[in-house]
């Protein structure tokens, strides 16, 4: 199966998970763990059952069974011990996540809806939880054959064992298979199977499920390691090939792993012979000994090489990257980012001919364990919304390697969905070409209307559905002999529909106008469809009651997700248009200041009336700590540390210390809000890191005592870092009985009230990580956050849905720093990990860290980053605004209201490093603005046009451009270029005579 090929990807994961079960003293548990820690899970859960028949009550050995269970892909056995896993004391929030899978994948939908909602209130950083409750709910939607495939089980490649992974070549396809291999005595533990070998099998006619027998793939590939996916170049005389890190007879190791993991490399080889044999093998440039790299798919020009790896500075488990070739070796790996990645498994990729990027996911919303996705390549360079295929794509079982040839009408998928021929199976099928092609427009103006909601309907079920894009567009694959409706809907108009009928149809295609109108208001008259309320203010220092420039102030429609990012000026301005009926949340974050967050409605509001469509709202900040103050590693002073609920004024965070029972270290159950409010502060303050703080009364040795805070201080930690926050950002500290808050000391009576002040544990802020992540998190409740109650609340929806608000939480990790206290420290672990769901920014990783978004001190894109769901823009050109740091030598018209196109536009640059005198009119490409550029990241564009930097007047931004074209064509073609290759948010701009005139629409 898949996970045979996955598992050296999962093993940083799978630590992960068990590390806070691995410490053990029991004996009894010590072969077990043996097993379990060599990947024998076959053995190990014979041995864990073995010792539960005689003692039902060792919780490790439940949860780690349940464990052998999910890494074998036995869902059934695994949620049987998971039900149990999840009611005992040690319990970690991700064995939720992991019972609802099971549940999931056996078809329980509503068990494990609520699963993953308990597991979403306990780890708001990780929206798996709430995408997989959406997934429970849409679970009859995928479940609804839409009848555009047609499956087969291609019989004659499957066995009773793993076959998985086709590609196609020449007249056939390869694939990986444990059965028939070269080398049958050597078995790996993870199933007790042998390693897999690729094989050929030739396509026999035209119905793709007609495969000759199989054979051993020519050419000496194969070898005693696992040997898995492959993709051919066009001319099938280059290969890419997954295998073991094994070369040359030599086995490379991972230098971080104390079990001596052999990780996944993608290798190149060379066809000789006519495919007969495959010479000149050599491992991939990115490649590496530490982590896995591997499913390789390559573009049909041969320039981009997608595949799946565990590196460092990820989303999730695996993501998947693409590399460009450069003559003669492949660029840097470039992360998808989180329009594909996950904090999961995104898997086996495959980029069609067209451009569509199929691949298979663990995480998004769908039906099994792994649900095969589709992503098209936008204009704008980023990566649309993945669609589930459904069924019978999809099914609850695992469902990946998907691969379609170059008409789009057939192609091959795997699967161990129940009724195949063994573990799993290769399907072929072929795909209906018939499709519905629509448009949605205003029935008064006849204009294309974006964002309209289309549904297909036949017999009145709900057959697909989609959002029309920014020319009204829509389509459908249809089947012929059929009755369709199609719906439109969207806010402020009422609703459309059409009949498509496709009896008789004699083309393959059937066209559709779908037009819409305004509502009516009470009196008759037609409301102002479409109408925008404005929410605008100011960011202003709270103590200095200053405009703060270089804010980033992120709106985020709670309903849609769609996030919206402006940058202010000097004169610390934001403005952002607010759709009528809709409920927002507004972040304001500045490095070295707390995050401000606010919640804003429309809703009852009248957008089209000028005396309510306008909403102020302004942001004073509070500043956390000079930056010329900081010590090594972003320390902060002693003397400037603060307590939360004393040094940070109740609008940053209003904050009460947590107390115990005497003589007890447990968190009380009012204790929980407060640590909830603490979890919220550090993810909107990623660059936060606090030290916990732990007190006893009197009563008592000291020496019982410092053991009893530390306990404490212990217990304080694990839940926060319970819930997603890591160990470089959190310590702990117990102080016993040597702060006490009153006059209460060894000998002098107290009531109980007075000694309860003092059993307490502190917040402080100890430490800063400059350039820390910050991203909103993707789904969003509105709440207020200054009340001192949970803020992970339970809500209903519109639709009567019940939910959890994930507050203003956003996921979020730092840059590692550490703070130098004395005092006897908690034992510190890290038992989960804060991945990033960053929506569509530019972003660089640091080390081993997660993605970051840099901060306005370091700006990776423009001010603009276009016109997708998540947009940065800056301040208008008002004179106060950034614009204003540019010297201008042309007059342009200016407006004080900011708009979604580029300020920098009216301004020409005070320093070109070339074409400054240039004359007549031009093209260049913006690829982002920065203060100090790395132009090494744009050597691939170097075959485009030649790298130009435009300077500010004073130093302290640079814009990178490429070229100089001389005509909309040349322009055009570049910038297809540029964006094939990574630069999603590229855009051209127009010159005359070497002056900046504006962006190119």
């Amino acid at each position: 199966m898949k996970n045979i090929y996955c598992a050296v990807l999962l093993v940083l994961g799978l630590l992960a998970v068990t590390h806070a079960v691995a410490q053990t003293s029991d004996p009894r548990l010590k072969k077990a763990n043996q097993l379990f820690d060599a990947f024998s899970f076959p053995d190990a859960a014979e041995q864990y059952k073995k010792i539960l028949a005689k003692d039902d009550n060792i919780a490790e050995a439940k949860i780690k069974l349940a464990e052998c269970y999910r890494l074998m892909n036995m869902p059934i056995e695994a949620e049987y011990w998971y039900e149990q896993v999840v009611e005992l004391s040690e319990s970690e929030p991700v064995h939720k996540y992991h019972y609802g899978m099971a549940l999931k994948m056996n078809g329980k939908f509503d068990r494990a809806k609520q699963m993953f909602l308990e597991y979403a209130q306990l780890v708001p950083a990780d929206s798996r939880g709430l995408r997989q409750a959406e997934a429970c709910e849409q679970a009859n939607y995928f479940l609804t054959n839409p009848g555009i495939y047609q499956l087969n089980l291609a019989a004659s490649v499957n066995t009773e064992k793993a076959d998985f992974g086709p590609a196609f070549y020449r007249e056939g396809i390869v694939y990986a298979s444990e059965a028939n291999v070269k080398d049958k005595t050597k078995m790996y533990n993870w199933r007790e199977q042998p390693f897999l070998d690729l094989f050929y099998a030739k396509q026999d006619g035209d119905n793709p499920s007609n495969l000759t027998a199989p054979e051993s793939f020519k050419g000496k590939v194969n070898t005693w390691v696992h040997e898995g996916t492959v993709a051919f170049s066009q001319d099938f005389e280059t290969m890419y090939f997954t295998r073991n890190n094994y070369i040359n007879g030599i086995t490379g190791y991972d230098t971080e792993e104390i079990m001596n993991t052999v990780n996944l490399k993608i290798y190149e080889a060379k066809s000789e012979g006519g495919g007969e044999r495959w010479g000149s093998v050599k491992a991939l440039p990115f490649n590496n000994d530490d982590y896995s790299v591997g499913h390789p798919t390559l573009s049909a020009d041969g320039q981009a090489l997608y595949f799946v790896s565990d590196m460092p500075g990820g989303y999730g488990e695996t993501d998947i990257y693409v590399s460009y070739l450069s003559g003669d070796s492949w660029s840097s790996p470039e992360n998808l980012g989180p329009e594909i990645n996950t904090e999961g498994r995104e898997m086996f990729p495959f980029i069609s001919k067209d451009g569509t990027l199929y691949f298979a996911s663990d995480a998004l919303p769908g039906l099994g364990g792994l649900d095969i996705f589709s992503s098209q390549l936008q204009d704008d360079g980023t990566w649309s919304a993945p669609e589930n295929l459904r069924y019978p794509i999809n099914t609850n079982a695992d469902d990946f390697a998907f691969i379609i040839d170059a008409s789009n009408s057939k192609g091959y998928l795997s699967s161990n969905r129940p009724g195949g021929k063994g573990d799993d199976d290769i399907y072929s099928f072929t795909k209906l070409t018939n499709v519905l092609i629509g448009v949605v427009v205003d029935c008064n103006t006849q204009q294309p209307i974006e964002g309209a909601k289309v549904e297909l309907l036949e017999n009145g079920k709900l057959m697909q559905k989609r959002t029309s894009n920014a020319k009204g567009g829509f389509s459908f694959p249809i089947s012929p002999g059929k009755q369709y409706v199609v719906n439109a809907s969207k806010t402020d108009y009422e609703d459309g529909s059409q009949q498509i009928s496709t009896v008789g149809m004699s083309g393959t295609q059937v066209e559709v106008k779908i037009p819409i109108c305004p509502k009516t208001g009470p009196n008759g008259a037609t409301t102002q469809a479409g109408a925008k309320c404005k929410g605008e203010g100011t960011v202003m220092d709270k103590a200095s009651n200053k405009p703060v420039s270089g804010a980033i102030v992120t709106l985020t429609n709670v309903d849609t997700r769609e996030e919206k990012t402006f940058v202010t000026g000097a004169d610390g301005k934001y403005s952002f248009e607010l759709d009528s009926e809709s409920d927002y949340v507004i972040h304001a974050a500045k490095e070295y200041y707390f995050t401000e967050v606010k919640s804003v409605s429309t809703k009852g509001r009248d957008c089209a009336s000028p005396a309510e469509s306008n909403m102020p709202l302004d942001f004073p900040i509070v500043k956390v700590i000079d930056e010329n103050k900081l010590g090594p590693n972003g320390q902060i002073p002693p003397s400037d540390q603060v307590i939360i609920t004393d040094g940070i004024p109740s609008e940053v965070l209003n904050l009460n210390h947590i107390y115990y029972d005497f003589d007890q270290h447990y968190i009380r159950k009012d204790a929980k809000p407060e640590l909830d409010k603490v979890v919220d502060f550090m993810y909107r303050n990623p660059s936060i890191i606090l030290e916990l703080r732990s007190h006893t009364d009197s009563r008592g040795t000291h020496e019982y005592n410092q053991a009893l805070s530390e306990r404490r201080a212990q217990s304080a930690l694990s839940y926060i870092m319970g819930r997603g926050i890591g160990a470089s950002r959190i310590s702990a500290k117990g102080f016993g009985e040597t702060q006490l808050t009153n006059e209460c000391s060894d000998g002098i009576p107290c009531d109980d009230a007075k000694h309860q002040n003092n059993r307490r544990t502190e917040f402080a802020v100890v430490g800063y990580a400059a350039n820390a992540i910050y991203s909103a998190p993707r789904y969003f409740g509105i709440q207020d956050y200054h009340r001192g109650k949970n803020y992970y609340k339970s809500k209903t929806d519109a639709n009567g849905h019940s939910s959890y608000n994930s507050g203003g939480s956003s996921s979020s990790s730092s840059s590692s720093a550490s703070s130098s206290n004395s005092g006897s420290y908690a034992s510190v672990s890290e038992s989960s990990s804060s991945y990033v769901t960053e929506p569509a920014a530019t972003t660089s990783s640091s080390g081993g860290g997660k993605k970051k978004k840099q901060l306005p001190h370091a700006y990776a894109t423009d001010f603009e980053t276009g016109n997708t769901s998540s947009s940065t823009t800056s301040s208008g050109s008002s004179s106060a605004d950034k614009s204003s740091n540019y010297a201008s030598t042309t007059t342009a018209s200016s407006s004080s209201t900011p708009t979604y196109y580029d300020n920098l536009a009216t301004s020409a640059p005070a320093v070109a490093t070339s074409n400054s005198g240039s004359s007549g009119a031009e093209y260049r490409i913006q690829l982002g603005v920065f203060h100090n550029p790395d132009l090494s990241q744009f050597d691939k564009l170097a075959d485009i046009g030649k790298i130009t930097l435009e300077t500010s007047a004073n130093g302290d931004a640079q814009r990178v451009l490429i070229g100089n074209f001389s005509d909309q064509t040349s322009a055009d073609e570049a910038m297809y270029k540029v964006k094939q290759r990574g630069f999603k948010d590229a855009f051209l701009v127009n010159y005359n005579n070497g002056l900046r005139i504006g962006r190119k629409p």
